[in-house]
């Protein structure tokens, strides 16, 4: 490739001032030209790009809706555990409080003497029967009746069979 020589600039023998002037109203017209250019292809190019805008914010909203509600939704289910938690803590801290007061003796021999009517030696037992009170009728372990011989599966036949007389005396008086 062969050099080429330099061109020889052309010399311009304008004075530094109109130059200036001359660029000032070479930019001046183009500024000008740009505004009348902008202004007739301002609203066709500006609602395009509106809309070109809007869609865009959509789909970015779009595209954040999904991962934001699964944060939400994922924050309101660690809160319903912590609270489900919390609310199994606390029964288990009342199931250590029972474990710890059936494993007193003291408890132990309370409820033996409430519930199964144990009494320790040397102690005396008083027992204060209600002459009001008697027994009633429907009580059938009484001393002098006999045991039933007849299978429990005999029992159980006869008692379906047989109506009781509370029931038959509901039926008649409806």
């Amino acid at each position: 490739m062969k050099k080429r020589p330099p061109r020889p600039r052309k010399s311009h023998t304008v004075p530094v001032a109109s130059r200036d002037a001359e660029r000032a109203e070479r930019a001046r017209e183009r500024k000008q030209r740009s505004r009348t250019m902008r202004a007739r292809a301002f609203p066709k190019q500006d609602m395009a790009s509106v809309a070109i805008l809007i869609g865009v914010i959509l789909l970015v909203l779009l595209a954040i809706a999904a991962p934001l509600r699964n944060y939400y939704e994922g924050r309101a289910e660690i809160a319903r555990a912590e609270e489900s938690i919390a609310r199994l803590e606390a029964q288990k801290q009342a199931l250590e409080s029972d474990i710890a007061m059936y494993e007193d003796d003291a408890f132990i021999r309370q409820e033996a003497r409430r519930r199964l009517g144990v009494v320790e030696e040397g102690e005396t037992v008083w027992r204060i029967i209600d002459p009001r009170m008697s027994a009633p009728d429907n009580i059938t372990t009484a001393a002098d009746d006999t045991p039933d011989e007849r299978e429990w599966s005999e029992v159980l036949w006869d008692s379906l069979r047989a109506v009781p007389a509370a029931v038959e005396e509901e039926h008649v008086g409806e």
